[in-house]
């Protein structure tokens, strides 16, 4: 296995989440640290070539994405600033760049088959619809019962890790060490200063990880390889982060044949496994 890099993506603001869509695109919604703005971007997966960069809301703080569905981004708002609580439903199509349709009255759910499932919160029960993905008109009344809306959540989350996706797992010091990469992992844990626990994907007989290690300054490097069990070599180091004084969350994954990872907190650098 080789990693062949393709291309860096940096907008100079944090990057909050990278979600790969089912048509060859990623999108990339960025956080600027000061304004605290979000801005949303969106390139083709293997190119890098830009479809559309730094696209922004109306509502230029609170808000976010939902999910993405057949190159339709659907984003949120937020009911109050600082709240989790998400409200309203807004349809943005990729391609034409537009907003499709906007709804007030509804809280997204899920969407699945054609449909977004959907929710509007009464005084003393919640009513559930379904919605025309493309035009936010109302297909089905689902009442009040969650079950429906519950068990077609369960289908689209199966449809979702259908997707080839590969996240960390994790190995801490009390772990087992049993098989060829959890006694290698160990003997990391005991031979480096390492705070926390490593985050890895095994493929084959290659170990991508990283973990945080402690160091001159006390401070934390957060450090990504990729190892070579069979060959017992390191194929490829890259320092994600320097001198942080937290754990940060694992900032690596893999979507079909391409690893995702992030750099310094703004880079997205895509690299194809060949």
């Amino acid at each position: 296995m080789k990693l062949k890099k393709l291309y860096k993506h940096d907008n100079k603001k944090q990057i909050w989440r990278i979600l790969p869509t089912t048509d060859n695109k990623v999108v990339v919604e960025e956080r600027d640290p000061v304004s605290k703005e979000v801005f949303f971007c969106c390139f083709d997966i293997e190119s890098g070539k830009k479809i559309f960069n730094e696209f922004q809301l109306d509502e230029k703080n609170w808000c976010g994405i939902e999910a993405i569905y057949k190159d339709i981004i659907y984003f949120h708002l937020y009911g109050k600033p600082d709240m989790p609580d998400h409200r309203s439903i807004i349809a943005f199509d990729i391609k034409s760049q537009t907003i499709l349709w906007k709804n007030d009255s509804y809280k997204f759910s899920s969407v699945y088959e054609y449909k977004i499932y959907c929710f509007n919160q009464g005084f003393e029960s919640t009513a559930y619809y379904t919605l025309d993905y493309l035009t936010g008109d109302v297909i089905d009344d689902l009442g009040t019962d969650i079950s429906i809306v519950k068990q077609i959540k369960e289908k689209a989350d199966e449809e979702f890790w259908k997707q080839n996706y590969l996240f960390p797992s994790y190995f801490n010091r009390n772990d087992d060490a049993i098989e060829i990469h959890e006694k290698y992992l160990q003997d990391l844990i005991n031979n480096k200063a390492i705070k926390g626990e490593i985050s890895f994907i095994k493929i084959n007989d290659i170990l991508l990880y990283s973990f945080h290690e402690v160091n001159k300054s006390n401070l934390l490097n957060n450090i990504f390889y990729t190892y070579d069990l069979l060959k017992n070599k390191i194929l490829f180091e890259e320092t994600l982060d320097k001198n942080l004084i937290n754990l940060m969350p694992e900032s690596f994954f893999i979507k079909d044949n391409f690893l995702f990872l992030i750099v310094d907190k703004t880079k997205l650098v895509i690299y194809k496994i060949i």
